[in-house]
């Protein structure tokens, strides 16, 4: 349940990326007339890694582990609008979430980049590389492809590393005998040491923290009833050795 992913999907990632720029500069080293397609498969293969990275940071809502907690009692069922009729006056979120709204509109930004990169790269830069031998001719489509795609690796390593907090909201969830599950949280109870709880009345919500390597992840269960919240998972969540 963390945005963390392992060295494992790290490494499948990076693999991935340059296996698909060695076979496009291949391709256009000798058939640069297919390059306009070659761009689209480019483009593809981007968001097929992150549609592979958005299933990797929430495969557990559909795991075993929420199947286990859904085969147990179900206790309160928390909808999307109680949750947002609480969060619209929480005014300190928004203050909150700017890091992570500034992340998503530098990921928009380079979307914007790549593709003012690939026009003037592959419309410009690139003859300069015409007329070589074929092994400049490579060099410079696999220039072009290389150096966007290290540009924004890099970027998105800065800007994972620069969010010490990240704060998800959960817009609905439902809580178990067994535990929690809801759109991006999977808890089971009792709920994990690395795991503490924090209670705002003020602002009417749960949270449910991890220290997740250098990145602090904050679970906000918000609710009306985050007091009958905090009892339950105080009452279900506790470890068996802390009931008295």
């Amino acid at each position: 349940m963390s945005y963390m992913y392992s060295k494992r999907f790290m490494v499948f990632s990076q693999v991935y990326g340059q296996l698909i720029i060695l076979i496009l500069a291949i391709v256009n080293t000798y058939y640069p007339q297919y390059l306009t397609y070659t761009f689209v498969i480019f483009i593809l293969s981007m968001f097929i890694m992150m549609y592979f990275t958005l299933r990797t940071s929430l495969k557990h809502v559909v795991g075993s582990e929420a199947k286990d907690i859904r085969s147990g009692r179900k206790i309160l069922e928390v909808g999307p609008e109680d949750v947002m009729s609480v969060v619209q006056h929480d005014l300190k979120l928004n203050e909150e979430l700017k890091p992570m709204v500034k992340s998503s509109l530098l990921s928009l930004a380079n979307m914007v980049l790549l593709l003012l990169w690939y026009y003037l790269y592959f419309n410009v830069v690139i003859h300069y590389f015409e007329g070589g031998e074929i092994m400049i001719k490579f060099i410079g489509f696999l220039l072009g492809y290389e150096i966007p795609y290290v540009a924004v690796t890099l970027l998105n390593m800065f800007m994972r590393r620069s969010s010490k907090v990240m704060i998800q909201v959960i817009r609905s969830y439902t809580i178990y005998d067994r535990g929690i599950v809801g759109a991006g949280i999977t808890v089971k109870f009792p709920i994990p040491k690395e795991f503490t709880v924090n209670v705002d009345p003020a602002r009417k919500f749960v949270e449910l923290v991890r220290n997740d390597k250098d990145v602090v992840i904050k679970y906000r269960l918000y609710s009306k009833n985050y007091d009958r919240i905090a009892d339950l998972i105080s009452r279900y969540g506790r470890p068996k050795s802390d009931v008295k």
